[in-house]
């Protein structure tokens, strides 16, 4: 709804605090849609927020060891794999990349 613009900022920034506050169980683990949920903190004039959010997530994977972005990172199980293996992980993922994009974009 917030990248649609399907709301106004304040109340995307009031959903984006739910969502955070509630912690759903099953949270996302691909860089792809973490991508969004930093891009919809920026859009609700959340940058603090948004930039603590890369840190925590893209800097776990240099954390990891990670030089590239990976196609999937999930901060408390580094080792997870949508596949049944993190040998067949892309570990060089051009989708896992947009902080450098945000960062362009929003912060100058």
């Amino acid at each position: 709804m917030i990248l649609a613009e399907a709301v106004s900022g304040e109340e995307g920034a009031e959903i984006l605090d739910r969502l955070v506050e509630l912690k759903p169980e099953k949270g996302m683990v691909s860089p792809y849609m973490n991508h969004h949920f930093v891009e919809a903190l920026l859009m609700c004039g959340k940058k603090d927020q948004a930039m603590e959010y890369m840190k925590y997530y893209w800097g776990g994977m240099i954390s990891h060891g990670a030089d590239t972005f990976w196609e999937l990172y999930n901060p408390e199980n580094p080792a997870e794999s949508p596949y049944g293996s993190s040998i067949v992980n892309s570990y060089c993922h051009a989708w896992s990349c947009t902080p450098t994009y945000l960062l362009r974009k929003y912060f100058n």
